[in-house]
């Protein structure tokens, strides 16, 4: 899981740390135009199963992304974790 900000800068992460940081990279180009992904990302002689939705805190977006395991598995994570970021981040 990582969440981040809309410059691709990881707030908030747990799993692989290469991972996490290619991911915040890589969706920010991906979420500019979309508001949800599900699929592959590709890197440099790697590959991640990612789903991702945007979630607005105080006209701030912040990207949501589940990386890994089965595509329910994601879902569950990225509805748990978009719950939890608007939680904590609520003023």
């Amino acid at each position: 899981m990582v969440v981040a900000d809309g410059d691709g800068l990881p707030l908030a992460s747990s799993g692989d740390t290469f991972a996490c940081d290619e991911v915040a990279a890589r969706m920010v180009l991906v979420g500019t135009r979309i508001k949800e992904f599900n699929g592959t990302l590709f890197g440099a002689g790697h590959h991640w199963d990612v789903q991702m939705m945007k979630v607005e805190i105080e006209g701030s977006e912040l990207l949501v992304c589940a990386v890994g395991g089965t595509a329910e598995a994601r879902r569950r994570q990225i509805t748990r974790g978009a719950a939890g970021a608007l939680r904590i981040l609520a003023v």
